[in-house]
C-alpha cells in the first residue's frame, strides 16, 4: 500500500507537465504546418483548397495549445503540485506556442509579401511575447496572482491566428488590406502584452454560480463546435477590447477626480 501511494504521489505532479507538453507539441505542429505550406507553395503542386485547409489547422493547433495551457495551471493548483520547474516549463512552451507559432503563421500567411517590414513586425511580436512571459515568471506570485498585468500571451496569439482561421474557413485570400491589418495588429498585440493594462484571469459576474457556469459553458461549447472560427475571434477580440476600454475609463476618472476636488475646495472657501 505504501509503495502504491508513493508511486501515485510521484505521478500526480507529472499530470500538469503532460498538459504543458501537449501545449508545446501543438505549438510545434503549427510551426511545422506553416513551414510545410510555404515549401509546397513554392513548388506550385498544391491546390488552393489544400492551402486553406492547412492554414486552418495551423491556426487550430495554436487554439488547442491555448486550451491545454489554460488547464495545466488549474490542474497544478488543484493537485497542489505547483513547482518552479512547472512554471519555467510552461513559459518556455508558451513562447513557442503563442510567440513563435503565431509569428511564423502570420508571416507565411501574408507578411512574407511585405518584405523587411513584415519580418520586423514578426520579430517584434515574438520578442514582446518573451518579455511578457519573463515578467510573468517574476510576478506570478505577487502582482499577477489574481489578475494579469498586460495582455496574456494566449490572447495576444488569438488576435493573430483567429482572423487567419476565419479567412481559411471561408476560403478567402489575403489582400493588401489584410497585410496592413497585420502590420498594425501584430505590434499592437505585442505592446499590449508588455503594457501595464490589467486583464482579469476569470469572469467576474455577480450572478456566477454552479448552474449559471454550466449554462455559460454549454453556450460556449455549442458556439465552438458549430462555428469555431467566429466563436474564437469574438471571445479574443472582446476580451482584449474590454480590458483596454476599462483601463482607459479608469485613467480618465483619475484625471478628472483632482479637478473635481479642486473645484469643491474652492466652493467651500467661497
Amino acid at each position: 500500500m505504501r509503495r502504491k501511494k508513493t508511486r501515485r504521489q510521484s505521478l500526480i505532479p507529472l499530470l500538469p507537465n503532460l498538459l504543458t507538453t501537449g501545449n508545446l507539441f501543438f505549438g510545434l505542429l503549427s510551426i511545422m504546418t506553416s513551414i510545410q505550406i510555404v515549401a509546397l507553395r513554392g513548388l506550385g503542386d498544391v491546390s488552393g483548397e489544400w492551402v486553406y485547409r492547412k492554414f486552418w489547422w495551423a491556426s487550430a493547433f495554436i487554439a488547442i495549445a491555448a486550451v491545454l495551457d489554460f488547464f495545466d495551471g488549474k490542474l497544478a493548483r488543484a493537485l497542489k503540485s505547483e513547482t518552479s520547474f512547472g512554471l519555467s516549463y510552461d513559459s518556455l512552451s508558451d513562447l513557442v506556442s503563442f510567440g513563435v507559432a503565431p509569428g511564423v503563421l502570420m508571416y507565411s500567411w501574408v507578411l512574407i509579401d511585405s518584405g523587411k517590414l513584415g519580418l520586423m513586425v514578426v520579430l517584434f511580436y515574438i520578442v514582446c511575447t518573451a518579455l511578457r512571459l519573463a515578467r510573468f515568471n517574476v510576478q506570478s506570485k505577487t502582482v499577477e496572482k489574481f489578475g494579469f498585468k498586460g495582455l496574456p500571451s494566449p490572447m495576444a496569439a488569438g488576435l493573430v491566428y483567429s482572423p487567419i482561421m476565419l479567412f481559411s474557413a471561408i476560403l478567402s485570400s489575403p489582400d493588401e488590406k489584410v497585410m496592413w491589418f497585420y502590420l498594425v495588429v501584430a505590434p499592437f498585440a505585442g505592446l499590449l502584452m508588455v503594457s501595464d493594462i490589467p486583464y482579469w484571469k476569470y469572469p467576474r459576474f455577480r450572478f456566477w454560480g454552479p448552474f449559471n457556469a454550466l449554462v455559460v459553458a454549454s453556450i460556449i461549447i455549442t458556439a465552438v463546435v458549430t462555428n469555431p472560427e467566429i466563436a474564437i475571434i469574438s471571445v479574443v477580440y472582446l476580451y482584449c477590447l474590454l480590458g483596454l476600454v476599462f483601463y482607459l475609463i479608469r485613467q480618465l476618472r483619475k484625471k478628472t477626480a483632482p479637478v473635481v476636488d479642486e473645484l469643491e475646495s474652492r466652493e467651500t472657501h467661497l
